[in-house]
């Protein structure tokens, strides 16, 4: 089994492929049955997901309209879509671009080649005194685990 996650690319210049393109390796089965491309796709709007219950895994792979939405580059708007990059990094995120900027279809703002990056920067300016320093963390294991289990009984 191949674990796929992406880790946080807000310091990058370039982000990074959301699931390794959308639909092109990366399949979610959710307890409701809704099949997704991307474990959080349905924060996308008006993209209805396929179930399992209703269709199988074959139709909605290659022709369910979620899966296909964002395969290729025809959907890409530019930067993106003459960009030589965007057969390695596919737009970036679609989630991460329409959470950032309300289009699910623009490049992704952590692209310092995409006019809405300016977004990513003044995040990452807003939040520099917020950066945890390692002494403020407390580390999870056995004793710090019960320690909190017990502070916890001891409130109820």
């Amino acid at each position: 089994m191949k674990i796929l996650y992406i880790v946080p690319d807000l310091y990058e210049k370039r982000p990074k492929p959301c699931m390794n393109g959308w639909g092109s390796i990366f399949i979610t089965v959710a307890p409701d049955g809704a099949v997704l491309p991307c474990q959080s796709a349905r924060v996308l709007p008006n993209i209805p997901f396929p179930n399992v219950l209703e269709h199988d895994l074959d139709w909605i792979w290659y022709k369910s309209d979620a899966f296909n939405h964002f395969r290729g580059q025809s959907w890409m708007k530019e930067p993106c879509r003459s960009c030589p990059e965007c057969f390695t990094d596919f737009g970036g995120g679609r989630c991460q671009a329409y959470l950032f900027t309300g289009d699910m279809h623009a490049a992704d703002p952590v692209c310092d080649l995409t006019p809405h990056h300016q977004i990513i920067v003044d995040l990452l300016e807003e939040t520099q005194h917020m950066k945890p320093h390692i002494s403020d963390l407390t580390f999870r294991n056995t004793k710090n685990s019960k320690l909190i289990s017990l502070q916890v009984i001891r409130k109820s």
